[in-house]
């Protein structure tokens, strides 16, 4: 099992870094063909997650492959058993401007990103004042506290996601020109962004841990993959992202290869609203369920993910996750189940509109199709409605009211796993949850008493025992874990970066070949 790192009453860890700087200085370009620029955000707090701003800013604290929190901006960390969190910040790091990065600087990020009134992002409620959050203090110039209503050893996990700008360069600006021109302290700088067109970066010379070996990166926004496919081929693009798996092992005979990046990728989808009156027929757990039994998970596993797949993916859950148990290996294929399940819920003659409705973007619609074939093939009816990308956030990070047209609805996600899913699963199965998917007291209940656990062993069987609960909610339900398989051209090297958290903090560490 992956580690909670518990740090109550004591020093904390504290980190000693030596900056890798390549020998003859970063040189050449890696070029990127990304289906999707989704928000085209580089402000941490706008939409779902900003996750180009992954490579040009540094998080307040970090986590290793093992999962465990470590430090980063903060050379350590420490909770008191009152819940008082103490960050001594790493001297000599300095923003892409040369401003040093200071105490004022972490208070004035961790605020903002904490302002549930102006930030987007999922994470920023749990440094929230409405959730966990009773001060804020500049001890001195590279100390800072965070000071919470009550401890909880998992908010650890949302410092780690908090990225840190610089306070001057920003109030001098105003938030419209600095998200124009961002400034932060990471390994890459920002250069260019052209609308659904290209972004690029410049290595930082200067980072505190590790200076790229690459001068620079450009992401192109190829939505076609027929086109990202092509180009790899051409040599006009180096790394080409969202490629089906029977396409991966295409390029991997013709001499390309594929790198993993990230946790391995949870599939799953999730039903919006089963509670309210509108929800038709997925308000019935019985239709929910025959929706699982229904789908031959092996056979989608070896046809559609060719072999990179096992029957898995239980919301930002895997195999090593904190908390894991055989309880979320999902059930097997029983078509006749399924069937014996919508006679029983009276599928479809006891509702007034049958159909069921699934909405996602392009880049998974032929995914979706494949799945559609084994509902359709045990009765049921299903629509696909394909939408914009900021629509589609919209509608899954907004909790849906009685009459909202997406009450009863069913949404994919295909998504990285996490080492600790304690706030991604709050969001998905707690009356409080932003998707819109559980109105179950019980289960938030289990939620809350996980939370106050400060016994990291203790805390571990709670969660596993809410996993095996929610579960049986059947609102969401794992189709597959996969691995995370990028297509890499042969003129890039080793990935010796971190490579388990996103391709985005993984950029820094791709080598010359």
């Amino acid at each position: 099992m992956l580690a909670i790192a518990v740090l109550i009453g004591c020093a904390g860890p504290a980190s000693t870094t030596t900056t890798r700087k390549p020998a003859a200085g970063p040189t050449g370009t890696i070029r990127v063909a990304n289906p999707d620029f989704g928000t085209e955000s580089l402000d941490p707090i706008v939409g779902n997650e900003s996750v180009w701003g992954w490579s040009i800013y540094d998080s307040l604290l970090s986590f290793d492959k093992e999962g465990t929190i470590v430090p980063n901006v903060a050379e350590s960390f420490s909770m008191s058993p009152e819940g008082v969190w103490t960050f001594k910040i790493r001297k000599g790091i300095k923003f892409h401007n040369g401003d040093p990065l200071t105490a004022e600087d972490v208070k004035f990020s961790v605020d903002r990103f904490g302002d549930t009134s102006v930030s987007k992002n999922p994470w920023s409620q749990y440094i929230s004042a409405g959730y966990n959050k009773k001060d804020s203090i500049v001890v001195d110039e590279y100390t800072y506290q965070f000071v919470a209503a009550r401890p909880e050893i998992h908010q650890s996990i949302a410092f780690a996601w908090t990225r840190i700008l610089p306070k001057k360069a920003f109030e001098t600006m105003g938030a419209e020109a600095f998200r124009k021109k961002p400034i932060g302290s990471g390994p890459w700088k920002f250069v260019e962004l052209v609308s659904k067109t290209s972004i690029k970066f410049e290595a930082n010379t200067q980072h505190w841990r590790e200076v790229p070996y690459y001068q620079y990166v450009t992401e192109l926004m190829v939505p076609e993959q027929s086109t990202r496919i092509a180009m790899l081929k051409a040599g006009d693009v180096d790394i080409a992202l969202a490629i089906d798996y029977d396409k991966l092992v295409e390029l991997k005979k013709a001499g390309f290869r594929t790198e993993a990046i990230g946790f391995p990728t949870t599939s799953s989808i999730s039903f919006q609203g089963t509670w309210m009156q509108g929800a038709g027929p997925t308000g019935d757990i019985r239709v929910r369920q025959a929706m699982s039994y229904a789908l031959n998970r092996p056979e989608i596993n070896a046809t559609w993910y060719q072999g990179f797949a096992q029957p898995g993916g239980q919301f930002f859950m895997h195999r090593g996750s904190f908390g894991w148990t055989d309880a979320l290996i999902p059930e097997p294929y029983d078509l006749n189940k399924a069937k014996a399940l919508l006679k029983e819920a009276g599928y479809p003659e006891k509702f007034d509109n049958p159909t069921i409705t699934i909405f996602a973007t392009a880049p998974v619609q032929d995914f979706l199709l494949m799945l559609m074939g084994y509902w359709e093939k045990a009765g049921l009816k299903v629509k696909l409605e394909i939408m914009d990308t900021s629509v589609y956030w919209g509608l899954l990070f907004a909790r849906p009211k009685e009459g909202d047209k997406n009450v009863g609805w069913v949404w994919p996600w295909a998504s990285g796993s996490f080492f600790n899913a304690t706030y991604h699963s709050a969001n998905m199965y707690t009356t409080r949850g932003i998707h819109g998917t559980s109105n179950d007291v019980k289960a938030t209940e289990m939620y809350d008493a996980y939370l106050k656990e400060l016994d990291p062993v203790k805390a571990e069987k709670l969660w596993a025992e809410f996993q095996a609960y929610v579960k049986t909610l059947y609102i969401n339900i794992g189709i597959a874990e996969v691995e995370p398989a990028i297509a890499v051209s042969t003129k890039l090297g080793k990935f010796s970066g971190e490579n388990w958290k996103s391709l985005n903090d993984a950029y820094d560490g791709i080598q010359h070949p």
